[in-house]
């Protein structure tokens, strides 16, 4: 009999806690105390006898016990507990109990042990119907809600704007979020916790994306629409060409804006053919768009009779939505049948005027005039305003302008490709 017990007692801290029993032969429950140390049994098998030493009884419930984030419960070893101010308690595994007693000694409590993990503890007040659920770990409280602030935005190319991310609720154990872009390529994030900068960097619609990481699965979404910097107008062309109501490098329609030769993508504070990008100081030596051989460098020809995108002062500053304009487009711009062009000021500077004849819609070239060899020529006179197409006829003067001045329009013109011009965009198709 006291083997059998022996080898039941190895077991019986969790078995009591339980509610197992240790039965004699005859069925009669073994009686037993504990020590802090050891368990005694006694009543029918013979002198009392101290079974151990074992792990202190009270020790598979010390501990502090998490019933929520801000709610525990602690069972210390050397009997003491936090229940209430002073008090201690017995732990009576084999009952499935603990009493608690107040700092004079006397019971104020039991609490009811239903079942007892190494993890976990379920128990009630005697005589209550009501479980409380302990864990030895602090419990994890997800977060439900992601909002955001402002939950969209319409931004400008090029512009940046703040989003703030509340995580909820506000006693969730991890509040922590992650952002990212749906699409970078129309808007960028960088964050610092649950604020994120969003940068519009090209035109279109995305989704910036607020992630919870406490493995919730809960995030929200910020759409973001990018509208282009620039405005255009529709003058109703057969083409559907759509005209920018401002040169490059102008913030409003008179204003004369940056000049460019034809083929640089950035002003320059000189221009002249020594300093020209795509020759090597004389007309005889291009080095890209040459048609002959006797202007090309050690008669180099590549037939290329357009601006490539990376040469187009419209694209390199405004981006690729927009395109300088082919001398076909510029043609048809100031084709009397379709626009009337007028000589005309606004606020106070001279330009042509171009006006739609099919929905009265218009634009305003400014009188620019052009630089060269350190001259500026012709401003407030005359307008020349660069295509992208080069012209062929002889190579010195190599590149096709709309020029006009407040007698006439031209669209056939020519200009020394290293001259810096106006550039009105037209929006790509």
């Amino acid at each position: 009999m006291i083997a059998a017990l022996l080898l039941m007692a190895a077991g019986l801290q969790t078995a009591w806690a339980q509610g197992f029993r240790v039965y004699k032969s005859d069925g009669m429950v073994a009686q037993f105390s504990f020590r802090t140390d050891s368990i005694v049994f006694y009543d029918g098998i013979g002198t009392d006898e101290d079974f151990g030493p074992f792990t202190p009884v009270n020790q598979c419930i010390a501990g502090t016990w998490y019933e929520s984030e801000t709610e525990t419960l602690t069972f210390n070893g050397d009997g003491t507990t936090d229940y209430v101010e002073g008090a201690t308690y017995k732990f009576m595994p084999y009952r499935g109990t603990i009493i608690i007693y107040n700092a004079d000694g006397v019971p104020t409590n039991i609490l009811k042990v239903h079942d007892l993990t190494a993890d976990q503890m379920i128990l009630s007040v005697l005589g209550s119907e009501a479980f409380r659920v302990l864990s030895r770990t602090k419990p994890i409280k997800l977060v439900t809600r992601i909002t955001l602030s402002p939950n969209e935005l319409t931004m400008k190319r090029g512009t940046s704007a703040d989003i703030i991310a509340t995580a909820l609720p506000v006693s969730a154990s991890n509040r922590e979020v992650t952002w990212r872009s749906s699409n970078p390529e129309i808007a960028t994030v960088e964050a610092s916790g649950r604020k994120a900068t969003v940068t519009a960097v090209g035109e279109g619609s995305c989704v910036i994306i607020c992630s919870a990481t406490d493995g919730s699965g809960v995030y929200a979404e910020c759409p973001v629409t990018v509208q282009d910097n620039h405005e255009y107008v529709d003058l109703g062309l057969p083409s559907g060409t759509l005209w920018a109501t401002c040169n490059v490098g102008a913030s409003y329609p008179e204003e004369y804006g940056d000049y460019f030769a034809w083929g640089e993508t950035e002003p320059k504070e000189d221009y002249t053919l020594g300093n020209y990008k795509y020759c090597r100081g004389s007309c005889d030596t291009y080095t890209k768009y040459c048609t002959n051989s006797d202007y090309g460098y050690n008669g180099f020809i590549d037939n290329k009779m357009e601006l490539e995108l990376e040469d187009d002062a419209a694209v390199a500053n405004w981006g690729s939505n927009w395109q300088m304009p082919s001398t076909e487009q510029q043609a048809e711009l100031v084709n009397s049948s379709y626009t009337t062009t007028e000589w005309t000021m606004l606020n106070g500077i001279y330009g042509c005027k171009i006006k739609s004849k099919t929905n009265d819609k218009s634009i305003f070239l400014p009188a620019a005039g052009h630089t060269y060899d350190g001259t500026n020529e012709y401003i407030g006179s005359r307008g020349l305003y660069w295509s992208r197409s080069l012209y062929t006829g002889y190579e010195e003067y190599d590149a096709l302008d709309l020029y006009f001045s407040s007698n006439f329009v031209r669209t056939d013109d020519c200009s020394n490709r290293w001259c810096a011009h106006s550039v009105r965009p037209v929006r790509k198709q």
